[in-house]
């Protein structure tokens, strides 16, 4: 029996960064790098483990496993494909839905089923360290 999750990718278009879900790269085993593939249709997109060091691999830092969070890559031409096939708006940031097959070492994205997001991850991240000051004021 495989073992498989649902995870997520988000891409900030406008930044051309991509953040990868800390669940998704365990998933994948902890690689030290990783490798995009999209399918012929255009639809899914395949996030593997690699080895080599190439221009179609991002390094992982160990140090993403230990931080508790996942990490951003920044690659203008897989934006720019993605939102090119789909029509999607270069100034906008969408989420796509997964399945992170551990067995095979795989995860495999929706490219079909966009999810805009609207608060910006500075925005976020802005949030997060003022609701942790004020809590750690009482």
């Amino acid at each position: 029996m495989h073992e498989t999750f649902r995870s997520y990718i988000s891409f900030y278009f406008k930044a051309s960064r991509i953040h990868l879900f800390l669940e998704a790269l365990r998933g994948l085993g902890s690689p030290s790098r990783v490798c995009f593939k999209i399918d012929e249709t255009g639809n899914k997109l395949m996030m593997i483990p690699y080895i080599k060091r190439d221009f179609v691999s991002h390094s992982i830092p160990k140090s993403v496993y230990t931080s508790g969070e996942g990490m951003e890559i920044s690659s203008l031409k897989l934006c720019k494909i993605i939102a090119n096939i789909h029509g999607l708006d270069l100034n906008k940031s969408f989420r796509f839905p997964g399945v992170v097959d551990v067995d095979m070492q795989v995860a495999v994205f929706d490219l079909t089923k966009a999810q805009e997001i609207h608060q910006s991850r500075t925005v976020y991240r802005n949030c997060v360290s003022s609701a942790y000051r004020k809590e750690n004021e009482k």
